[in-house]
């Protein structure tokens, strides 16, 4: 099972477990969160209050890991059985085509070449017509590869699916550039939090472990 660095903090709650502690407790606690979950361990001694805090806050980290991780691994078991059956079918609708391709028993090697050049012809305009391209748009796998790195629990293929059907446009914006805000503010829509708050949190944590890594580099 992959090891989740990424976590989410709902604000109402962060701030309700700190609104009796200091700045600079406030600011050890965000750092030792980012590093045990980033790199694994806490480098520095905490207090009494703030290893209190982090240890409820912590607990409730990997809970939501470990669900994230269940929910992931069930949605690509789905994802891999639906493709399955999708290639079966489309194996079988494709053996059911040529099966019922009309030849004489004089030239039916010739027919043969002639209807497999005019099936690869008609693939391709299908391609160009039915698949348009969207410039900057991900693929599913780009989706689920960003998801897991950074712990959104969303549907990659549903995400790409729903944007494609509407030519990647979200109102008069085109987001397929940006998709990755797209997929956050996706997120918070599913679990109900306000994507300012979010984005707001997940400055603060990078600005900060940013610093641990300059500290550490240094």
């Amino acid at each position: 099972m992959d090891k989740k660095t990424s976590f989410v903090l709902y604000p109402a709650d962060f701030l309700a477990a700190v609104h009796n502690f200091k700045k600079s407790q406030i600011a050890d606690l965000i750092i030792a969160l980012c590093e045990k979950n980033f790199y694994g361990d806490v480098s520095f001694k905490l207090s009494d209050p703030v290893k209190k805090r982090f240890s409820l806050i912590q607990e409730t980290i990997e809970k939501n890991n470990a669900k994230y991780l269940e929910i992931r691994e069930k949605r690509q078991a789905s994802a891999k059985q639906k493709n399955s059956k999708r290639q079966a079918k489309s194996k079988q609708s494709s053996n059911k085509e040529q099966a019922n391709v009309p030849t004489s028993p004089s030239d039916e090697s010739e027919n043969e070449s002639v209807y497999v050049c005019e099936s690869v012809d008609k693939d391709k305009g299908s391609e160009v017509v039915d698949k348009p391209v969207y410039a900057g748009a991900p693929t599913v796998d780009d989706v689920a590869a960003y998801c897991q790195e950074s712990g959104y629990t969303i549907d990659p293929a549903a995400f790409v699916r729903w944007n494609e059907a509407r030519g990647w446009m979200n109102g008069k914006k085109y987001i397929a550039v940006d998709w990755k805000k797209a997929v956050r503010k996706w997120f918070c829509k599913e679990n109900g939090i306000a994507y300012s708050e979010m984005e707001t949190l997940a400055n603060v944590c990078s600005d900060v472990l940013g610093k641990v890594k300059v500290v550490q580099n240094g």
